[in-house]
């Protein structure tokens, strides 16, 4: 009998609750299942500072694949092995529950083995020097809700939240770094009575939580981590007040992402409040991702969906996390961390983005002057650029006047690629000697497509000569005009 290669590839990328209701007419978009449960939230520190580390080598990606994979394996199974199951992990947090478990010794216990499980791990070797892993923890009993947000086509989420889940993550941000704190047992309470039917739908399959890009390289066994140039978002939005009204919520913020090219790749009610974490350039790259990004989060804002975002531009470490038990698709790195930070310093109702990315949407939007801030993790004494976006895109057809130095992001630097910089530089030449030429660059998304082209550009522009560009309009998928860029070539 053939057996279905789903069920081998992708259980791990759910939670055993999720895995042991698929297919099953109980598990529907919008369902929420109250109960009393026990909770344990875990925070890992120094990840940033470790993805820096590895951002230099040339098997950077590789070796802090292997890391992460050591540590997560290790507290994956100290969890499974005190009976609990990985709700999520959310970059550097990891949230774990016992359903229908009011139990606050097990989450003491399990505490104890998880921050010994740490403490034995060996010491990693970095080019910055010798890293070791710190963790805080903290346990609640008391009542949760179970909900699964978002459309199947979207990728579907699933979100714990409730009275637990809050004084779980108030211990542990009360907690010292490798020590736990016991919450007290927030009131056992029965659960409301069952939930409304929902609308009936086709039973849900393993894909409907994965995206499907991604999904589909790890059907071909293509799945390598990478560091990736990545356009993070962090947007927070209040959580609503009744659970059944998280979901549309969800779909409503999910039909705006997908429309600007993004993705919904995490829902986090944890230390930093309800977060949503969008992604911009993974798994699908595109050459105007802050633009997209951008725009993206001025509509949240003006649809009333978000609070206030923070936005970066960087190079990101990019893949699959975890043990063969429990795995997350996630992206690590310092502008992962910086665009929480921005987000937690914009005032209410703004949207704040990095210097970097001020740059790349220069002329298409307008935004403050930067200033500098001081943020955690960033050691640099003049603190990093902040701007505040203030305005809609410019009108369709209007120029970008920016110099040809604005068109490459600062931090952009494509390794390698010899032979095909030989290639454009000749066709280049040709071209200055009034032989017209066509460069044709294909490849995977997410390569370095746009980057070698903007490369090029500004060789082409610092010995003193001229073109132009285009590229499809920053506005939402469907738009079919196309937007004057930059002086330049690319045409995309």
């Amino acid at each position: 009998m053939n057996q279905d290669p789903a069920r081998q590839i992708f259980p791990p990328f759910l939670p055993i609750w999720l895995r042991e209701r698929i297919g099953t007419p109980e598990l529907r978009p919008g369902m929420v299942r109250e109960g009393n449960a026990t909770i344990l939230y875990a925070d890992l520190s120094g990840f940033t500072l470790l993805t820096a580390a590895f951002a230099t080598l040339p098997d950077g990606a590789e070796r802090l694949h292997d890391t992460l994979n050591r540590c997560y394996s290790s507290l994956i199974e100290t969890i499974g092995a005190y009976g609990g199951d990985v709700a999520s992990i959310a970059g550097d947090a990891l949230t774990a529950w016992w359903p229908d478990q009011l139990d606050l010794d097990l989450g003491r216990r399990c505490g104890q083995a998880m921050l010994a499980a740490v403490a034995a791990l060996p010491t990693v070797i970095t080019p910055k020097g010798p890293f070791r892993f710190a963790l805080r923890i903290g346990v609640s009993a008391g009542l949760v809700h179970a909900s699964l947000v978002g459309l199947p086509s979207h990728g579907l989420h699933f979100v714990l939240s409730g009275p637990a889940v809050a004084a779980a993550v108030a211990a542990e941000r009360n907690s010292e770094k490798g020590a736990f704190l016991l919450a007290e047992s927030t009131a056992a309470e029965e659960p409301a009575g069952p939930p409304a039917p929902l609308a009936a739908t086709v039973p849900l399959s393993w894909e409907h939580f994965i995206p499907p890009s991604f999904a589909e390289r790890l059907r071909l066994n293509d799945l390598t981590a990478e560091y990736r140039r990545c356009v993070p978002v962090f947007a927070a939005f209040d959580l609503p007040r009744r659970p059944e009204h998280l979901h549309p919520l969800v779909v409503q913020v999910q039909a705006v992402v997908r429309r600007w090219g993004g993705w919904l790749n995490e829902i986090e009610v944890g230390d930093k409040g309800s977060i949503f974490v969008l992604l911009f350039g993974a798994p699908v790259a595109r050459g105007d991702d802050p633009s997209r990004a951008v725009g993206c989060c001025l509509e949240l804002r003006e649809r009333g969906l978000v609070t206030q975002a923070g936005i970066t531009l960087g190079w990101l470490f990019v893949g699959a996390v975890g043990s063969s038990e429990r795995r997350v698709y996630t992206a690590q790195g310092d502008d992962m961390n910086l665009a929480a930070h921005l987000m937690q310093l914009a005032p209410l109702g703004a949207v704040v983005v990095s210097g970097r990315v001020r740059n790349d949407v220069m002329g298409r939007y307008t935004t403050t002057e930067p200033i500098k801030v001081f943020t955690k993790g960033h050691p640099d004494p003049e603190g990093v650029p902040m701007a505040q976006v203030v305005s809609a895109p410019a009108a369709a057809g209007r120029s970008d006047r920016r110099g040809g130095g604005a068109a490459l992001p600062d931090a952009v630097v494509v390794v390698g690629r010899v032979g095909e910089r030989r290639v454009m530089d000749e066709a280049a030449e040709a071209d200055a000697r009034g032989q017209p030429t066509l460069i044709l660059v294909e490849g995977e998304s997410g390569i370095g497509k746009s980057c070698l082209l903007q490369e090029l550009f500004v060789h082409w522009c610092e010995r003193g000569r001229a073109g132009f560009s285009s590229m499809p309009s920053t506005r939402p998928s469907g738009a079919n005009s196309m937007t004057p860029k930059s002086p330049g070539f690319e045409t995309q």
